[in-house]
């Protein structure tokens, strides 16, 4: 789920829906702060008890902020990161 703040076109990356997971890490940012970044561009790894996933940036912009870091246990809708 993403949300955008219409007045800064700032856009706030958090953690979708995987389906029935329970415990969600972070295992790596693909970008870092300050970079620009493709709408549907990789962005960062997550990893469930049962596999991957790549969350990818849901529109073009710089990596303004990451919430969250490497290691970190994340739920559904947490923020993880803002794009501007």
């Amino acid at each position: 789920m993403n949300r955008t703040d219409e007045r800064t076109a700032q856009c706030e990356v958090r953690l979708p829906d995987l389906g029935e997971v329970n415990k969600v890490t972070i295992v790596a940012w693909l970008k870092k702060e300050g970079e620009m970044l493709a709408a549907g561009e990789d962005l960062l790894e997550v990893e469930t008890e049962k596999t991957t996933f790549v969350i990818d940036a849901p529109k073009a912009g710089k990596l303004l902020r990451i919430a969250k870091q490497e290691g970190e246990r994340v739920r559904l809708d947490d923020l993880l990161a803002e794009i501007g």
